[in-house]
């Protein structure tokens, strides 16, 4: 809306948010100001249900600041199927892009500024779905409410206090704490348990803290961890919303997404071990080789390896064997006798690899203990020479894989032939018996 504003207007008619404030600056002296000076206030009306005191405190700021004035308006977007908000339903409510782009043109002329109104209409056009469409939720998924403030947040870091708060049920399916509110050190002393290994609460709490400080710079981290609950269930939280409210806290909303995870059922225990380890193979390549490459290292990059290649590389042996897929025997025998042989070199190689690489870390060989300095002198070539051969353990690993899962799911082209027949035949069975005839 703002750039749509300046836009059209060519720069003529500046626009103020609240995210415009410098952060550390004192941002209610900044908010009253501008309400004091505007001439107009859009207020952009959206899900009822949130909390809008802040937002009709504002407007009745602007409203008592010069009441006499004439040439000063409240404009309150609102969608059609939307009730207007009580505080402010004396107002004209605008519903339509239409009656938006006559408003602005007013805007425009009051201030003798010449507006192309099909480039407005083109502009505004691209927000009609945004600002009058249908409010769409996701339906069903159980929410959490992340809550910290925003002062400690500018750290880098989240602050032990912060909350992660909602229904009781909810957190105790996702931290198995039943209560209504879990303070963020909580979760990470659930996190360095045995039980928080297993269930990956350390990899998912260092991945939130990652997107809830990039959602408070406006950008979006996918999240990629899954957090196994209370009775194995398990969730991915997905961020719904990010803001900094008017008293100063940083306010996140994630909806947990209960996944289907674990093992598969209905196929043999060849087609299963070769599946998992497939998947396992690509994320070893995405989590370790692509992500770790062997290219210059400076201090801080490298305590960041000595501490996190351990980590992840039990975090893939820990869902290896959640997910109950892989069986070295099951795997090997769905191979025949010269391939199997191939892919048993290759898993003998990984041990030695996996040695080597926490030497060169300067760990002990179960990766867990600090034994001498890491990545210094001649452990940065051992570590380059140990990611090469990874990458292409790695690449020969899901080459054959991949081609021999193809060879035993690949039909005959007459069998391919046939089936494409058949579902043509299914689909027009289906779909002429719901013509119906009118006369």
């Amino acid at each position: 809306m703002k750039k749509v504003i300046e836009t059209a207007s060519h720069g003529q008619i500046d626009v103020f948010i609240s995210e415009d404030i410098p952060r550390g600056n004192e941002w209610r002296s900044s908010i009253e100001h501008h309400l004091r000076t505007a001439q107009s206030l859009f207020l952009l009306y959206g899900a009822p249900y949130e909390d809008w005191s802040w937002c009709f405190y504002e407007a009745g700021y602007f409203a008592a600041a010069k009441p006499a004035a004439t040439d000063r308006r409240i404009f309150c977007l609102i969608r059609p199927n939307v009730n207007p908000p009580g505080p402010l339903s004396h107002l004209q409510m605008l519903t339509s892009k239409d009656q938006l782009i006559r408003e602005l043109i007013g805007i425009f002329e009051r201030n003798a500024i010449d507006v192309d109104a099909n480039e407005l209409r083109g502009l505004v056009g691209k927000l009609d779905s945004g600002l009058f469409g249908e409010i769409r939720e996701f339906d069903g998924y159980p929410r959490v409410h992340f809550v910290a403030t925003d002062a400690e947040l500018a750290h880098g870091q989240i602050p032990p206090a912060a909350q992660f708060t909602g229904d009781d049920n909810v957190l105790g399916d996702l931290f198995t704490i039943q209560a209504q509110s879990v303070p963020w050190c909580k979760v990470q002393k659930l996190a360095n348990t045995e039980t928080g290994r297993q269930n990956f609460v350390y990899k998912w709490l260092e991945e939130t803290a990652q997107i809830l400080l990039a959602a408070r710079e406006n950008e979006f981290i996918a999240p990629q961890a899954v957090l196994i609950g209370r009775g194995g269930r398990r969730y991915r939280t997905l961020l719904h919303r990010a803001r900094v409210q008017g008293d100063g806290d940083y306010r996140c909303e994630f909806l947990a997404i209960e996944e289907v995870g674990g093992p598969l059922t209905g196929l043999s225990s060849k087609l299963l071990s070769l599946l998992t380890a497939i998947r396992m193979g690509y994320r070893f390549r995405s989590e370790i080789i692509q992500k770790f490459s062997a290219d210059a290292l400076s201090s801080d990059e490298r305590e960041r390896r000595i501490q996190q290649i351990p980590r992840v590389i039990e975090d893939l042996t820990v869902e290896s064997r959640t997910r109950g897929n892989i069986s070295t025997e099951d795997f090997l025998a769905a191979f025949d006798d010269v391939e199997s042989e191939k892919m048993s070199r290759l898993l003998d190689d990984w041990p030695i690899l996996e040695r080597e690489m926490y030497k060169s870390l300067g760990l002990s060989t179960d990766g867990k203990t600090v034994i001498r300095p890491g990545l210094v002198g001649s452990d940065v070539q051992r570590y380059r020479t140990i990611i090469k051969a990874m990458r292409l353990l790695n690449i020969e690993f899901l080459s054959r894989s991949c081609a021999r899962v193809a060879q035993m799911m690949k039909l005959s082209e007459q069998q391919l032939t046939d089936n494409a027949k058949a579902l043509e035949d299914a689909i027009k069975a289906l779909t002429g018996s719901d013509v119906e005839t009118v006369a």
